[in-house]
């Protein structure tokens, strides 16, 4: 059943990119610095917290500054190699033409995540974009989602929020917006949200529930 809602946000990592697997390498590389290993266990709760927030409970407060400098250099360099969802860009397209109005809502930084639109010719479906840099308060906090209801000149409660992570979720609840789970990364398989949100688990799925 389609929604029928016209004012779309989408988070970026996992959601529209299929960065995690490059977020996973890195964390690796972290863990061996420090004498762990990364499990699948722990692959699992990673993809579901913070960097900051999973680090802290492993790692010293140096450590972990250190290892989060670290993983922001690294992801500049993976850049050039993160690649669309497919499926994606396709709907993208067809949402605009359909008269979608699309945001972005990324814990990126905007020069980061400009990069990655304007490299996969995304950018222009988009009216506003908001990064981790943009705004103080960041997921899970709603403020962002205030910011693009107030550049629609709409209410929070009229948007739809898409995104991977429980940070994407626990913002729309608190927004009052629609909550969708974006589930088609591979590392939940099948597996629907834990916080209630309709959880999606295909493009295909999620172009028939937006249109």
């Amino acid at each position: 059943m389609a929604l029928g809602r016209t004012f779309l946000v989408f988070d970026l990592d996992g959601t529209i990119f299929a960065s995690t697997p490059f977020y996973f390498a890195i964390l690796e590389t972290v863990f061996e610095k420090n004498g762990l290993e990364l499990s699948d266990a722990e692959k699992s709760l990673a993809a579901g917290l913070s960097a900051r927030k999973f680090l802290a409970t492993r790692l010293s407060a140096d450590a972990t500054q250190d290892a989060l400098h670290y993983m922001n250099v690294q992801s500049q360099i993976d850049l050039e190699h993160i690649e669309v969802f497919q499926g994606l860009s396709i709907l993208l397209k067809t949402l605009t033409e359909r008269g979608k109005r699309l945001a972005a809502w990324t814990s990126r930084d905007f020069g980061s995540a400009m990069r990655l639109l304007k490299k996969n010719n995304l950018d222009h479906f988009f009216d506003i974009v908001i990064t981790g840099d943009c705004i103080e308060n960041h997921k899970p906090d709603p403020h962002g989602l205030h910011l693009i209801a107030n550049h629609f000149n709409c209410q929070a409660s009229e948007l739809v929020m898409i995104g991977d992570h429980d940070v994407d979720i626990t913002a729309a609840q608190s927004a009052g917006a629609v909550p969708i789970r974006a589930n088609w990364h591979g590392f939940r398989d099948g597996v629907n949200c834990h916080l209630g949100a309709l959880t999606i688990h295909s493009v295909e799925h999620l172009a028939d529930t937006l249109l």
